[in-house]
């Protein structure tokens, strides 16, 4: 499916957070503090960090938050919120779909959505799947939870619909290289090495027109060295008039707008 970006825009820019504090390590070891106390320095110092960037630029953002952290730092997601972000949703304590069974998933993805309706009372239009990581089931489960779009998979450059029984959904791909977390941790770049890369590849998909989907943990980007490539990223792309920055839900309407 060919995406026509609205009129006068050439490309599509989503800057998203994975706003996951340490769900994914308490529900992975209790014991290990050292991992869980670093889950949250996204919520102590890494937001506020990234508040400034993003204001400073007057540009949107999705962040893709777990139910959990829905429950326990709901101030922190109701900041978001007030200050016009988007906020999707990102499973229940950060579960790899692949370890669940079809009906503890439908269990994750139903509690991870009454978390969202009962601390924040809305309804989340997107989700992504933890580690992008999905079972056979999760489109269709997805579907059936009323969500618009999913944020998870690999194999397109633009947005497109899936159809699912009677529903559709809309598909916004990722990728590895656009996600600062196996950069930064696993591969250990230098901020540099993350700043030419990004670069380089937001180059290309300007060039084709495609969409720039760049997946960012607060725990990971704002750290002092790297939150600054944020700050220079954002204002390259910027010097591009006809590119669009955009929320998650907002290209998702216009996927569905366009079918």
């Amino acid at each position: 499916m060919e995406i026509i970006w609205p009129k006068g825009y050439v490309c599509a820019v989503l800057l998203t957070f994975d706003f996951d504090a340490e769900s994914d390590e308490l529900r992975t070891d209790q014991k290990k503090m050292g991992p869980i106390i670093r889950g949250r320095y996204g919520a102590n110092v890494g937001l506020n960090r990234i508040f400034d960037v993003l204001e400073s630029f007057s540009v949107p953002a999705t962040f893709f938050v777990p139910g959990w952290v829905v429950e326990n730092y709901t101030e922190k997601i109701k900041d978001i919120l007030e200050r016009g972000y988007e906020v999707a949703a990102h499973g229940y304590m950060h579960e790899k779909a692949s370890e669940l069974s079809k009906e503890q998933e439908k269990e994750m993805l139903e509690k991870c959505s009454n978390s969202f309706k009962r601390i924040i009372g809305i309804h989340a239009e997107g989700y992504r799947a933890p580690w992008f990581d999905m079972s056979p089931s999760t489109l269709t489960l997805l579907s059936e939870n009323g969500f618009t779009y999913d944020s998870s998979l690999m194999d397109q450059d633009l947005p497109y619909l899936i159809s699912l029984n009677n529903n559709s959904l809309v598909e916004l791909p990722v990728s590895w290289i656009l996600d600062d977390y196996p950069a930064f941790e696993v591969a250990m770049k230098t901020p540099k090495e993350v700043k030419e890369t990004w670069q380089a590849t937001f180059d290309s998909i300007y060039s084709q027109h495609l969409l720039f989907n760049l997946t960012m943990h607060p725990e990971c980007i704002a750290r002092p060295g790297r939150i600054e490539i944020l700050k220079e990223l954002i204002s390259y792309i910027s010097n591009k008039k006809d590119v669009w920055f955009a929320k998650a839900s907002e290209v998702a309407k216009l996927v569905l707008q366009k079918r």
